[in-house]
């Protein structure tokens, strides 16, 4: 029987994140904070699972040690796997609400000013309305307030995207060989995920993007058994994890010759991605790295085709998706300020509706001078 905390950080660097939340609670004026997203509860305390569907909660004070209030069957992971030892468990037929509050009255926490992390898509207006209701209504909002501290990652943390990496190419390798007419989408999605897994990647956030012919020119399609025909663009997109950490990529393949359209459309995507890699750095804004993407795009005429945000941080991900848009997002006239330490993932991608499309991207880290490409892969057109 395994008899210690298997932790993927050691605790001081858990302590340290301890800190910065308090830093910011503080600045709040909060003085208990509920977490209730996963990658925030992971982010703090290690604790992971892939039940992240069953309510979790990190209660945490100015002064003690984090609690967790899990499930009896997650309760468990939150013993091995992180570095708290205060952890309350419910059981199925009890009302987790109620046992989070009867948490903070035992723990001496229930008289102080509580905010929670409501802006989480797995803490429902329902079940906040029921935690409300057993705090007397005193229940404050305070969202975003662990993810202030999660935009800029730690020397650890970006290891652990390196590696990730790895295991990112080596998907994106395998799904290039599988691609050619003749094989459906399905062929060229498994021979990712099977590579992507037997390299040692964990379970995905998002499955392998795969998509080709029209439905390529349909933004948010993935496999769904096309078999590829000659002069078809084929759109792959998917990361590798490692300790929940990511690194995506995208690419595009023509299984024969492209068009002019799809490989201008290509060229200028390129374009895009090489001016963008060419002048992001520390102390640029958001809108500032937007606006060198949005000028080329405009500029050839595809700004419709497009439309969107040029890129997303990145980081720690659970299901369902591998991004941290709401922490940081390149953006029209954002005025975010870049640090040294963000992770970007900067995906220039165009569609003509409904006949193909096509798409590139590079996951960075932003230095003081430049940025730092995590991937290693050929960004040129594959012709297969």
């Amino acid at each position: 029987m395994i008899s210690e905390q298997l932790l993927i950080f050691p605790e001081a660097e858990y302590r340290n994140r301890l800190r910065q939340a308090r830093e910011v609670m503080e600045a709040r004026g909060v003085e208990v904070y509920l977490v209730m997203n996963p990658e925030n509860i992971f982010y703090l305390t290690g604790h992971q699972t892939f039940g992240i569907q069953s309510y979790h909660c990190c209660i945490l004070s100015l002064d003690a040690d984090p609690i967790l209030v899990v499930r009896f069957l997650e309760s468990f992971n939150s013993k091995y796997f992180s570095w708290i030892h205060n952890i309350e468990v419910y059981d199925d037929h009890e009302i987790p609400a109620v046992v989070t509050a009867a948490a903070l009255q035992k723990h001496g926490l229930a008289g102080l000013r509580i905010a929670a992390d409501d802006a989480s898509l797995f803490f429902p207006p329902a079940v906040r309305d029921r935690l409300n209701s057993a705090l007397a209504g005193r229940l404050q909002s305070s969202p975003g307030l662990v993810e202030a501290c999660r935009a800029v990652k730690s020397p650890l943390e970006l290891n652990f995207m390196r590696k990730a990496s790895t295991y990112t190419d080596i998907g994106l390798k395998a799904a290039e060989d599988e691609a050619r007419p003749g094989c459906t989408e399905n062929d060229v999605a498994a021979a990712a995920f099977s590579a992507l897994t037997q390299a040692g990647s964990e379970y995905v956030q998002i499955q392998p993007i795969v998509t080709s012919g029209w439905r390529s020119g349909i933004p948010h399609t993935t496999y769904q058994r096309r078999t590829l025909e000659p002069g078809d663009p084929l759109i792959v997109e998917l990361t590798g994890t490692y300790h929940r950490y990511v690194a995506p990529i995208m690419r595009t393949v023509v299984t024969g010759r492209p068009t002019a359209k799809v490989e201008h459309m290509y060229a200028v995507c390129e374009e895009a991605l090489a001016a963008v890699l060419g002048k992001i750095r520390a102390g640029m804004t958001s809108g500032e790295i937007d606006g060198v993407a949005r000028r080329i795009i405009e500029k050839a005429g595809y700004l419709d085709n497009w439309r969107k945000r040029t890129g997303y941080s990145v980081g720690c991900s659970f299901p369902p998706d591998w991004g941290e848009g709401h922490i940081a997002s390149l953006r029209y006239q954002d005025d975010t300020v870049l640090e040294e330490g963000m992770v970007f993932h900067i995906p220039i991608a165009f569609r003509d509706y409904g006949v193909a499309g096509v798409g590139i991207s590079e996951t960075i880290i932003v230095t003081r001078d430049g940025c730092e490409q995590l991937g290693h892969s050929s960004r040129e057109l594959l012709l297969k």
